[in-house]
C-alpha cells in the first residue's frame, strides 16, 4: 500500500511488493520519487504532514460555476460571493469552473464539488446520482434565445433552413431547447446544421465573424457578455421557459455548515448593489427551491442529459 504526500514522495508499507525489510530502496516515478521508509525518524513528522493537508483540505470549500464564459471572467465575477460566504461562515470557499461543461458534469457526479451552480436538469441528475441536495434556484424562469446579426435578414427559424447554427455545450438545457427551435411540434422539422461551442459567448461570437447564421444563448447568460455582442444582435426567437439555474451542496457538508451556507446566500443576494452581484445578473435576484412542478417539467430533460452523458 502507498501514500502520496502531494505527488513527490510516498510511504511503502510491508503489504507492498516493493517493500524491503534489508534497507530503504530508492524508485522513481513519472509523479517523481517514491521513497521507501521503515523504522525511519521521518515517518511521524510525514505521517502529520499528511494529517495537516487532510486538515486545510476540510476546512476549505469549492464552488464551482457552471462554464458559461471564460473561467477567468467567471471566477472574477463570483469571487465577491465566495468572499462574503467566506465571511459569513468563517470557512474558505474557493471559485472554480472547468474547461468545458463535459468536463463539469463529469466532475460534478464524480462528487468533487462542495457546492455548484448549474443548469436545473444536471441539478436533479446531481441530486439523485451524486448525494447533492438542491438549495436555491434562481428566481424568474430561464430562456434560450435564438440570436442572429443584427444586419441580417432572417426574421424567423424557418428562415435559417439548410444554415449553421452556433450553440453552447450539447450537454446544457440551453441547447437542449435550442435544437426545439427547429423540431416544432406543429410542423416539419426545419433542416439546419449545429455547431457546440464549450461557452455561450463563443457560440455569439461565433456568428457575429459569420462562421454561423444564428445562434442559440441563454437570456441569463447574454446579460453579462460584452458589449461589442450585444449590441450586434438581434433576437428573433424565444424558448419555453424552464426553472432557472440551482444552486448545489453536497450532503457530505455538515448541517450546521449548509444552514450558515443558505443564510450567507441569502443575506449577499438581498444586501448586495445589482451592478456588484453576479448572481442577480444570473437569475438569483432572488432564490427559491425547486418545486415539485419543477422536477416534472425538468424530467424530459434530465432524461436526455443522461442519454447524452451515455452509459
Amino acid at each position: 500500500m502507498t501514500y502520496h504526500l502531494r505527488n513527490s514522495v510516498s510511504i511503502i508499507t510491508r503489504d507492498d511488493p516493493r517493500f524491503s525489510s534489508k534497507r530503504c530502496d530508492q524508485y522513481s516515478c513519472a509523479k517523481g520519487p517514491i521513497v521507501a521508509i521503515y523504522r525511519s525518524r521521518w515517518l511521524p513528522l510525514l505521517l502529520l504532514l499528511l494529517a495537516c493537508q487532510a486538515a486545510r483540505a476540510a476546512d476549505e470549500l469549492t464552488l464551482a460555476i457552471e462554464p458559461f464564459l471564460s473561467a477567468r471572467a467567471l471566477v472574477g465575477a463570483f469571487q465577491p460571493f465566495c468572499n462574503h460566504l467566506s465571511n459569513r461562515t468563517e470557512t474558505k470557499v474557493v471559485p472554480i469552473t472547468a474547461p468545458n461543461y463535459d468536463q463539469y458534469a463529469q466532475r460534478l457526479l464524480n462528487q468533487e464539488f462542495d457546492i455548484a451552480i448549474i443548469g436545473p436538469h444536471t441539478a436533479l441528475l446531481a441530486a439523485q446520482r451524486a448525494n447533492y441536495l438542491p438549495l436555491l434556484k434562481g428566481e424568474g424562469f430561464l430562456k434560450a434565445l435564438l440570436i442572429v446579426d443584427k444586419n441580417s435578414a432572417y426574421q424567423k427559424p424557418a428562415d435559417l433552413k439548410a444554415q449553421t447554427i452556433a450553440l453552447p455545450d450539447h450537454l446544457t438545457m440551453t441547447s437542449m431547447l435550442g435544437t426545439e427551435f427547429f423540431r416544432p411540434a406543429d410542423a416539419a422539422p426545419i433542416d439546419v446544421h449545429f455547431r457546440y461551442n464549450d461557452f455561450h459567448n463563443t457560440a455569439a461570437l461565433m456568428m457575429l465573424r459569420g462562421e454561423a447564421a444564428a445562434a442559440v444563448v441563454a437570456d441569463s447568460a447574454l446579460l453579462p457578455m460584452s458589449m461589442e455582442i450585444r449590441e450586434n444582435i438581434r433576437i428573433i426567437a424565444e424558448s419555453k421557459q424552464v426553472p432557472q439555474m440551482v444552486i448545489l451542496i453536497h450532503s457530505r457538508i455538515p448541517v450546521k455548515l449548509r444552514s450558515k451556507l443558505l443564510d450567507a446566500m441569502h443575506d449577499y443576494i438581498k444586501i448586495t448593489a445589482p451592478q456588484k452581484n453576479f448572481l442577480a445578473r444570473v437569475g438569483f435576484s432572488a432564490a427559491k427551491p425547486l418545486t415539485d412542478q419543477d422536477n416534472r417539467q425538468l424530467a424530459p430533460y434530465v432524461e436526455e442529459l443522461k442519454r447524452r452523458l451515455g452509459p
